[in-house]
């Protein structure tokens, strides 16, 4: 019966999604008596959706499968190892998101949507079953259509408040998740058609079309933030709401790795050309993530290229796993625990932001608390000794030690050290923020806290026994720190000093650059077309000219001068003696 908690782990979402949206039908079977506005329903849906996912990564044994043959295409539902890391630390993110959404935000006028509108609950509850389905799904078709379910219905959560700035990153988002999704839908399709099967991993092993892998590597990596087609990531997470922003980045941005891992053939054949392009595009993405974070003023943006930097750490170790299929088992066990440890710990820093602006007055011991927990999750997100990180990113290390790339260490210890600066960076803006207390944040605060509570027990799960993995990493944050505090130093002497580089490079950064280049091509094309249609203009005034002169009639009245029996008789015997001519030609000898 366990079983069956695959099912209802995404179908429950889905079921919550009615009574959520708060419509209620009249006792005559009339209309909906009210329809999705500002005003949620009374009861937490969105806290109660991720329940049944939490039971089965808690409860389902692995390597239980669930076929359903009746649902849809042929549905096939299974847990294993990887899944149930993936499933639990998805729920949790969004059941401390849904608490937050639920029990938090309430405020604000009637008139102006917030985090508590009917709207939103749907479309996080639709966002939360998809993300679900696909984690649960062992079939191609599951896994698209979780994964376009979950990324249409983000749109929503992106563009909830509708203000400019929200509309504009909605259309970014939706523009590029829309691109991915065909890129994703066509290589999913080429890969069932050159494995043979809807279910990967089921079938003989074949050697995949590089159009199939550029493909699968292009649709999830507009979703992974992969540079240049991150160019949503730094301007969405922003834009929506404190828990949408933790479950953006917490939990659906990994599920990119997680179809890499299913999709491409990691451990069964080398791929050394693909593999080398993923590797080097990662550390693009980290080395170009690290110093655009650092100059932002929003504490989310912040976030959001952190993100970006570590996704680029785990596509590199992805890419190096696919050159040499050896590493798999230890690096596919990394990159999956790496992506537990900083979606817990992302999913906190995103929630600790709105807690740090709503819960309790300035000076308070609530907002110092918030504070102290917050630099405790930098730390864990850093990979500081004795914590998460640092146990989560030493799982990593033989992968990285066995590359065959001599100067790979020195360059992700120079990243390590800008993720130090990075997260410097974030506590700085979060302590500056001015706090605007509400009441009744208690169950937030809670849920914060157990999030937290599993970051620092964390390396008790994945390091048990194994201290050098608690030490790890001690001298790129050492280093790091140092330089923060030295700048902090540098700082307080000179307050002005470092102000021309804040704001520097705004969010979105590659698409800042090249939406001039863009509007200066719109303003060209604009006068080509205008040109171009006074040319044209200009040429059909010549043959009407040409037409009138000819045949002594005006252009308009063609049509009514071929009626007329003398040009209608004339074309008629023309014609009749032109098919004349052809039928004995084709009679005469030699003819065809």
């Amino acid at each position: 019966m366990s079983a069956w908690l695959l099912l209802l782990a995404w179908v429950w979402p889905l079921l919550l999604v009615w009574p959520a949206s708060g419509v209620r039908f009249r006792q005559d079977w009339g209309t909906a008596a009210s329809a999705l506005g500002p005003r949620p329903s009374a009861l937490p849906w969105v806290a109660l959706g991720p329940l049944p996912a939490l039971a089965a990564a808690l409860l389902v044994p692995v390597g239980t499968e669930l076929p359903l043959p009746w649902l849809f295409l042929g549905t096939h539902l299974a847990l294993d190892a990887t899944a149930q890391v993936y499933l639990a630390f998805t729920a949790l993110v969004w059941l401390a998101a849904g608490v937050y959404a639920a029990l938090g935000e309430r405020g604000g006028p009637p008139e102006a949507p917030t985090a508590r509108s009917g709207r939103f609950d749907v479309l996080f509850l639709l966002s939360m079953a998809g993300n679900f389905w696909l984690i649960v799904g062992a079939d191609l078709f599951s896994f698209y259509a979780g994964f376009a379910m979950m990324g249409i219905a983000a749109y929503g959560l992106v563009v909830h408040d509708g203000s400019p700035s929200a509309l504009w990153a909605g259309k970014v988002y939706l523009v590029m998740a829309l691109l991915g999704e065909v890129a994703l839908f066509a290589g999913l399709v080429m890969l069932a058609s050159e494995t043979g099967t809807t279910r990967p991993g089921t079938g003989e092993v074949t050697a995949l079309s590089n159009a199939t892998i550029a493909l699968l590597l292009l649709g999830l990596g507009v979703k992974a933030g992969l540079v240049p087609l991150h160019l949503w990531l730094p301007l969405a997470h922003p834009a929506a709401p404190v828990p949408a922003s933790a479950v953006l980045s917490g939990t659906m941005i990994k599920v990119a790795l997680l179809g890499w891992l299913r999709f491409l053939p990691v451990g069964e054949l080398a791929l050394p050309g693909w593999g080398h392009w993923l590797a080097l595009a990662g550390l693009g993405t980290m080395t170009l993530a690290l110093p655009v974070g650092l100059v932002q003023r929003d504490p989310k943006v912040i976030l959001a290229y952190s993100s970006i930097a570590k996704m680029g750490l785990m596509m590199t170790v992805l890419g190096l796993v696919l050159v040499e299929p050896a590493l798999a088992p230890v690096g596919v066990a990394g990159i999956v625990f790496y992506a537990a440890q900083h979606g817990l710990a992302k999913g906190g820093l995103f929630l600790g932001v709105g807690l740090r602006k709503h819960a309790g007055p300035a000076g308070s011991m609530t907002q110092a608390l918030i504070l102290g927990v917050l630099v405790f999750l930098a730390l864990a997100l850093a990979g500081a000794p004795f914590t998460s990180g640092a146990a989560a990113k030493y799982d990593l290390k033989p992968v990285l030690d066995a590359a065959e790339w001599t100067w790979i260490g020195a360059v992700i210890a120079v990243t390590a050290v800008g993720t130090v600066l990075l997260m410097a960076r974030f506590v700085w803006v979060s302590w500056r923020l001015q706090p605007h207390a509400e009441p009744d944040w208690l169950w937030p605060v809670a849920a914060w806290g157990l999030l937290a509570a599993l970051v620092a027990l964390f390396p008790f799960a994945i390091a048990f026994g194994k201290p050098e993995a608690w030490l790890s990493n001690g001298l790129p944050v050492g280093i790091g720190v140092g330089i923060a505090a030295a700048v902090a130093l540098i700082a307080a002497l000179q307050p002005k000093l470092f102000a021309p580089f804040v704001g520097l490079i705004p969010a979105g950064d590659l698409l800042a650059l090249v939406m001039p280049l863009l509007r200066a091509v719109k303003a060209m094309g604009e006068v080509f077309l205008e040109d171009l249609g006074r040319v044209w203009g200009r040429l059909k005034g010549i043959a009407r000219d040409a037409f009138e002169r000819v045949f002594g009639t005006p252009a308009g009245d063609v049509e009514r001068e071929l009626r007329q029996w003398p040009v209608a008789g004339a074309l008629w015997v023309g014609i009749s003696a032109l098919l004349l001519l052809l039928l004995l030609g084709a009679q005469a000898p030699g003819g065809s």
